[in-house]
């Protein structure tokens, strides 16, 4: 097989399995890099990060690299932007989230809005005597200019919608399309509440919580990927060189039936001229003796009888 395997077909076919398989190795190197930094982050614990407008950009990704870590926001609440999120279990309490909207003002003289869960309270805290949940219920937001620390969380899924004040989940993309735009596409988590709010708990968000296992799990599959050009250039000059294998066996099957015919063809000739060509056996010679005494027999018989036919003629004469 080292034969077929050293062909120059089969050699380029090689470089470009093995550039194929350093490209595998280098993303993989690259995925399971990324998920090293980020535990190793989560390892050391939440990073002060310092102002939102230094740490990440408007409509930018919150990568797990930076995801729980405190970042600070300055600017102001608008009392007509503020949400509820309901449906959360918290410390074994049936909690909401209260949400408000941040104007962080940027240097062109425009506002950001940034997305705040300002902490959470009971379910029965914002519900109504009608038994329903009611926004107007929740702590107002606080008046003037506040300087807010928190984690800086990622947006979570939009799976639902906002009606009247009361959404599902804390989604950027449902939030824009209430408040309006620019806005983070994350929100920040309120460390230090007040006007009676519970402190925001950690995300435990799939995000935050799986991403890192995720990474991992790529990393593996570029491997594999390299390891599987590998075995392509394998099985493609092995698969060569047993049909040629298979070849030459036949062609060895196919020369030995053409010489066992011929073999037989000339057997079969010999035996014929030597047929041929064998004396008389002794039974032959004594049925040919045999006949040649007939055959002389009759010869005599027919000359005796002839003679005496000669003879009597005269008699006869004599007689008349």
């Amino acid at each position: 097989m080292l034969r077929v395997a050293l062909r120059p077909y089969f050699l380029g076919l090689l470089a470009l399995m093995v550039v194929a398989t350093l490209v595998c190795g280098l993303l993989a190197t690259w995925q399971w890099d990324r998920a090293h930094r980020a535990m190793s982050s989560q390892a050391a614990g939440a990073q002060e990060l310092g102002d939102i407008r230094d740490v990440v950009d408007i409509g930018g990704a919150i990568t797990n690299e930076i995801v729980g870590d405190i970042v600070t926001a300055t600017g102001r609440f608008d009392a007509d932007q503020q949400i509820i999120v309901p449906g959360r279990s918290i410390d074994g309490q049936d909690a909401v989230i209260i949400v408000a909207a941040l104007h962080v003002p940027l240097e062109d003289g425009t506002d950001a809005l940034l997305p705040v869960a300002r902490g959470w309270v009971e379910a029965d805290t914002v519900t109504g005597p009608d038994g329903e949940l009611d926004p107007a219920l929740a702590p107002p937001v606080p008046d003037g200019e506040v300087e807010i620390s928190g984690r800086l969380e990622a947006s979570e899924s939009a799976a639902g919608g906002i009606e009247d004040g009361v959404a599902g989940e804390i989604a950027t993309p449902l939030l824009v399309n209430v408040w309006g735009s620019p806005m983070y596409s994350g929100y920040l988590a309120d460390v230090d509440p007040i006007d009676g709010l519970n402190p925001m708990p950690e995300a435990q968000s799939a995000f935050s919580k799986g991403l890192n296992w995720q990474n991992i799990g790529y990393s593996m599959q570029w491997v594999l990927f390299g390891a599987f050009f590998l075995y392509l250039w394998w099985r493609s000059v092995r698969s060569v060189y047993l049909d040629e294998l298979e070849d030459q066996r036949a062609a060895m099957q196919n020369s030995l039936e053409s010489s066992d015919t011929t073999a037989d063809s000339d057997t079969d000739t010999d035996t014929a001229t030597a047929a041929a060509t064998a004396p008389p056996s002794p039974a032959s010679s004594t049925t040919s003796s045999s006949a040649s005494s007939s055959s002389a027999s009759s010869s005599s018989s027919m000359s005796s009888s002839t003679a005496a036919s000669s003879q009597a003629a005269p008699a006869s004469d004599k007689d008349v």
